[in-house]
């Protein structure tokens, strides 16, 4: 996916997710059957948080994989970076809900332009965010910046199905009933809309993996979950 204008595709990009912020929660485990949270945990399994000392969560949103990983180890110190200042206010809250506020810190910016040192993490994570990024291969560049050697990426997107059976099923649900659903509930017409546009336009696992290996990481890997309708990908910073 090439974006010529990469300033307001991010402008749009942001005013659209601070725009859904309130439902955003509630419409991903309506429109995921819950497999959201499922998805969300086994990224985090692949990331493995035990004996980190920082993590970067990228594209944090409403904080759902800080959590996660807060909940697993209380002695990591967890950052959270998003564009939309609305999304983080939402996620601030139910860190404080759930007593993590002393494991996890917030950053308002993006993910192609980390305001973070060289080499200040041990792992960086970033579910459903990189399709979003006006230039994503800039983000892989920013992430294994910031990644110290050892480190590793563990990268939670969705995906289209291999299965030809399944894909029929998944372009029927993503293109008419999924924007139907999310307009009706959002109030935001185009929102739904892009999501499987977005996905249509990001590169297919196996490409994707040359794209995180053309980066400088090795020994990447992705798994498929749910029949392929989102993959985990991971890779290492080796040194």
């Amino acid at each position: 996916m090439i974006i010529e204008d990469t300033t307001t595709f991010t402008l749009q990009t942001r005013e659209m997710f601070t725009s859904i912020a309130p439902r955003y929660d509630f419409l991903n485990r309506l429109l995921s059957v819950g497999q959201d949270k499922y998805w969300r945990k086994r990224a985090v399994d692949l990331l493995d948080p035990m004996g980190r000392d920082h993590i970067l969560d990228v594209a944090t949103g409403t904080c759902d994989i800080v959590i996660e990983i807060a909940s697993r180890n209380l002695s990591v110190r967890i950052f959270g970076i998003d564009f939309s200042q609305r999304m983080l206010d939402l996620g601030r809250t139910k860190v404080t809900q759930n007593n993590y506020d002393k494991s996890i810190s917030f950053q308002i910016g993006s993910g192609e332009h980390l305001p973070f040192a060289n080499e200040s993490f041990d792992g960086v994570i970033c579910a459903f965010g990189i399709r979003n990024f006006a230039n994503v291969q800039m983000g892989l560049r920013e992430f294994y910046r910031v990644l110290k050697p050892g480190g590793r990426i563990v990268i939670l997107e969705f995906s289209v199905p291999q299965n030809q059976f399944l894909n029929a099923v998944y372009e029927w649900y993503f293109n008419l009933i999924l924007p139907k659903i999310g307009n009706l509930i959002s109030g935001h017409s185009n929102a739904y809309t892009y999501l499987p546009e977005s996905v249509a336009n990001f590169p297919n696992q196996k490409k994707f993996v040359e794209w995180i290996e053309k980066t400088g990481f090795e020994k990447v890997s992705f798994a498929e979950l749910t029949f392929g309708i989102v993959s985990i990908h991971r890779g290492f910073k080796v040194s």
